[in-house]
């Protein structure tokens, strides 16, 4: 029996898909990482991340035996680290379980994973016909049918349109469900986009009701005013040495960086300025300040509490400069320091920090 024909949108996608390398090697597992990696974080900044990943974690195995620090270091720089920890308990639970459930609820029961997560699992690496919805889903899908809704009622509509879209996908070529989802999501990537779409590049300009408009659609929802949390940062470094913490459980948790704290530090140090680092609901001004080098205090003293979260940092450590980027920082860290730098402070000549 001859396969019916592709459609249009499949038959534009296999010929201009970007090469990337979780669709070199096609698995759950790979899947898995490369979709918890891609949530908030561009397709660019993402595949170094995933070779480095994958190179050290080859096997869902690999990663459910890896000491969590090791996880964070690998993962240090693409934020949301809640995605992490997610990423290897899903692991853990697969290893435990002897492979990847074979259904969508199956794979929705795993750590960190939703209904997009499962759905491009079951449809790229399983063959399932799973429909997923992400932000360029949601766009494409909107403009396709010039959708006026917004919010809530928007992401119900696309879902019921997404779901149909898979099936008549299916009927027109089994096993089609994958390269749909992706054709989509590459269809948003790269020509759908946000701002000034290139519509006369489109595959299925012809039936899109929103072509006159496009970017009318998706609606958009009034956004909430993210409050602002002032705190200070204190840099040292002694003899080639930063005093660097590690945060405890909750946001960033886990993650190395110069004490920044809400609390007022005694002996501050010296203000270089202040970075601005934006959490999901949060704006952090941070006020970083360098120290040459107090003398410690006579009586041990207990580290303070990072700005926003709950309990004290749960470790301190004096490390080279020459091996920080191997500590699993933030990129808030990352910004205090790189803040102190250029301010051209390296080196103190003195003991260890007053706390």
């Amino acid at each position: 029996m001859t396969a019916a024909p592709a459609s249009p949108l499949l038959s534009w996608y296999r010929a201009v898909k970007r090469d990337m390398p979780w669709r070199r090697d096609v698995s759950a597992y790979r899947t898995l990482v490369s979709e918890l990696m891609l949530q908030q974080t561009r397709v660019e900044t993402v595949i170094p991340y995933f070779e480095r990943f994958t190179a050290e974690f080859p096997t869902v195995q690999a990663l459910a035996a890896a000491p969590e620090s090791r996880v964070l270091e690998l993962w240090a720089g693409l934020g949301y680290y809640s995605r992490a920890r997610n990423l290897q308990r899903a692991a853990q639970a697969v290893a435990l379980a002897g492979g990847f459930p074979s259904t969508v609820e199956g794979l929705r029961a795993l750590p960190g994973v939703g209904p997009y997560t499962a759905g491009a699992i079951a449809s790229i690496a399983l063959g399932l016909p799973a429909a997923l919805v992400d932000g360029n889903v949601e766009r494409v899908l909107a403009r396709l049918h010039a959708m006026p809704d917004a919010g809530a009622a928007l992401r119900r509509r696309v879902w019921e349109q997404a779901e149909a879209a898979v099936l008549a996908a299916e009927h027109l070529e089994v096993g089609s469900a994958g390269d749909h989802n992706q054709a989509l999501m590459e269809l948003g990537a790269t020509v759908c986009t946000p701002r000034s779409p290139r519509c006369g590049s489109c595959p299925v300009a012809t039936g899109c009701e929103g072509r006159g408009d496009p970017e009318r659609y998706p609606a958009k929802e009034a956004k909430k005013a993210s409050p602002t949390v002032s705190a200070t940062a204190l840099v040292q470094v002694v003899e080639g040495r930063v005093w660097l913490v590690r945060r405890p459980p909750g946001l960033l948790g886990g993650l190395w960086e110069p004490p920044i704290t809400a609390q007022w530090l005694a002996d501050p140090g010296e203000s270089v300025g202040a970075v601005t680092h934006v959490f999901s609901h949060r704006k952090l001004i941070v006020d970083v300040r360098v120290r040459s080098g107090a003398a410690r205090a006579r009586e041990p003293q207990p580290l303070p509490e990072p700005v926003l979260t709950t309990g004290a940092y749960v470790e301190e450590a004096w490390v080279p400069l020459g091996e920080v980027e191997f500590r699993a920082l933030s990129r808030l860290a990352w910004k205090v320091l790189d803040a102190a730098r250029a301010a051209g402070f390296s080196s103190g000549t003195t003991a260890e920090p007053e706390r």
